[in-house]
């Protein structure tokens, strides 16, 4: 007798994840939906974590809670958890990344719109402070993914700031941290190429100023739907990854001798995920990589800027703040 259960249990599995893409797609269209798309990312790394330590988990809904909790639980209790979340999250992001997101905004503000203002004698404010940002910014990227999910694990504001156990998570994902840089400066090429687009859209299609004003407003809405399935699908993809790393590099952490006051009573301390040894001679090396890896995204940023400048940009970048493609 043939058993079906694998091939159903994976196609069942197939159409939730087309799902949830549908749904956090679609939520990603405006900023206040993008909240709960937010906090539905974030409540899945800690799902995500949880189950790669064999700890009990329940599912992640959108609008549904989980059964045994009542009645308004079960029908607005996943609802009511990505509301809170998302709002948790977007606000430990803007601290997180306002330091140099910050930064850039007045080094445009102090050297590009300065200039036009014939204040040269202030022209080293600018590019002092951009590079500034430019460095805190590659200090905060690089720890980012594994904050995140810190943040998500451990459910309390102020993990987001555990410099010391987040450093020490960083140091012990080797390589892998390596990749996780280059598939997020690879999965922003298409912001970045979207960015750029009124720049080049009478060359990929000519006479599109002179096309009816229907017709603009379609081709618009279009990459914007494009856009927006692209915002939440990437999303989905490194924040998953960001969370396997992290409960294979933090579970590594909390085992060692040397950090167990540090990592006390966290849940990472029983954990066994059959994480390899990191060489401590390596880590240097991995973190020079992973930080020069992480100016691509930044050079990103800034050339999308001279080509199609919006000041809100600089502070809300999809992958540094709220997933809204709008």
């Amino acid at each position: 007798m043939t058993d079906t259960s694998v091939p159903r249990t994976r196609s069942l599995g197939a159409l939730v994840l087309v799902k949830d893409l549908l749904v956090g797609s679609a939520l990603c269209l405006t900023p206040v939906t993008a909240i709960l798309a937010l906090g539905w990312l974030t409540r899945m790394m800690e799902r995500t974590t949880r189950h790669a330590w064999m700890r009990p988990t329940e599912p992640v809904g959108w609008i549904m809670g989980p059964q045994g909790y009542g009645l308004m639980v079960r029908l607005f209790g996943g609802l009511g958890a990505n509301i809170r979340m998302g709002l948790r999250t977007v606000l430990g992001l803007f601290f997180y990344t306002i330091p140099f997101t910050a930064l850039w905004l007045l080094s445009w503000w102090a050297g590009w719109d300065n200039s036009f203002n014939k204040g040269y004698e202030q022209a080293w404010i600018g590019p002092s402070l951009g590079l500034t940002g430019v460095a805190i910014a590659i200090l905060a990227l690089t720890h980012l993914p594994y904050a995140l999910a810190h943040f998500a694990v451990q459910g309390r504001f102020i993990a987001l700031f555990e410099v010391r156990r987040i450093r020490m998570v960083f140091s012990r994902t080797g390589w892998r941290s390596v990749g996780i840089a280059a598939l997020t400066v690879l999965l922003a090429l298409p912001f970045f190429a979207l960015r750029s687009l009124p720049v080049f859209v009478e060359n990929i299609i000519p006479g599109f100023e002179a096309l009816p004003p229907e017709d603009i407003s379609t081709i618009i809405m279009g990459l914007t739907l494009a856009g927006a399935v692209w915002c939440f699908a990437s999303l989905y993809i490194l924040r998953f990854l960001a969370a396997r790393l992290y409960a294979r590099a933090a579970a590594h952490a909390a085992r060692s001798p040397d950090h167990h006051a540090l990592w006390h009573n966290a849940e990472a301390m029983g954990a066994r995920t059959g994480h390899k040894r990191t060489r401590k001679i390596l880590r240097p090396v991995w973190f020079i990589l992973t930080a020069v890896i992480w100016l691509g995204l930044i050079a990103q940023i800034f050339v999308g800027q001279f080509m199609n400048y919006d000041p809100l940009l600089w502070i809300t970048h999809p992958y540094f703040l709220l997933p809204w493609f709008g």
